[in-house]
């Protein structure tokens, strides 16, 4: 089935199903759990959507070359990187998953309160254990949300230092615990509509297309340089 909708006939980053699968084929993965926040639970409930979030289009690529595929998506919005340990890391490890992408972090820099320092050691407390279970895992930070006529320039200003913070946290974390970092606000400068609904925050199905995109081709990467290991 074509996933592919709205902008992404514009924007020449978007995959089609054929050209995921080919980036997967040699995939070994059979249990993929997704933990974190509104970027993790993917759309808007309340709302119609185009088509799939990222999350299920990932799973769809990878259902494609491993049938038999286990996929638990766990992610619910609002949740600080904190409350997603708390809430999802037991339940994502009684899954007994071999592949694992977490989005977390995003609702913290929206709090007054943003501690960078705290953060990063939340997200470290949840990709460890995943790392110690011998979990694949893709660390994601969030797009940076376009302005919003509602919100002060400065106020966005200070939103886009934080999520460009988180970015680098999330980096240095993957390095240092040896998991994929998939950096959505750095991607290709897009050519199509724009990637997020109207409320600035929640991506639109080009926005899920675009990041189901970049997971894939960084797990492709990543399979890729396995075979070339000697």
């Amino acid at each position: 089935m074509n996933t592919m909708c709205g902008g992404e006939r514009h924007d020449p980053y978007p995959l089609a199903p054929d050209a995921a699968a080919e980036l997967l084929a040699r995939a070994p993965w059979r249990r993929f759990v997704v933990l974190g926040d509104d970027l993790a639970e993917g759309g808007d409930p309340r709302k119609d959507r185009e088509g799939p979030p990222w999350t299920d289009r990932v799973a769809a690529a990878l259902r494609s070359v491993r049938p038999e595929l286990a996929y638990l998506n766990l992610g619910r919005r609002e949740l600080t990187a904190a409350r997603i340990r708390a809430r999802q890391l037991a339940r994502a490890l009684t899954f007994r998953p071999d592949l694992a992408a977490v989005a977390a972090g995003g609702s913290d820099v929206l709090d007054d309160s943003f501690d960078a320092d705290a953060t990063e050691a939340e997200l470290a407390r949840l990709l460890g254990p995943l790392r110690d279970a011998g979990v694949e895992v893709v660390v994601l930070a969030p797009f940076c949300g376009r302005r919003s006529a509602r919100h002060a320039a400065e106020d966005q200003a200070v939103l886009h230092r934080r999520l460009r913070l988180l970015a680098e946290r999330t980096r240095d974390l993957a390095l240092r615990n040896g998991v994929l970092h998939v950096d959505l606000g750095a991607r290709p400068v897009r050519t199509g509509p724009d990637l997020f609904r109207a409320d600035g925050r929640h991506l639109d199905a080009h926005g899920h297309a675009v990041a189901a995109a970049t997971v894939v081709r960084c797990l492709g990467a990543r399979l890729d340089g396995q075979s070339a290991r000697p």
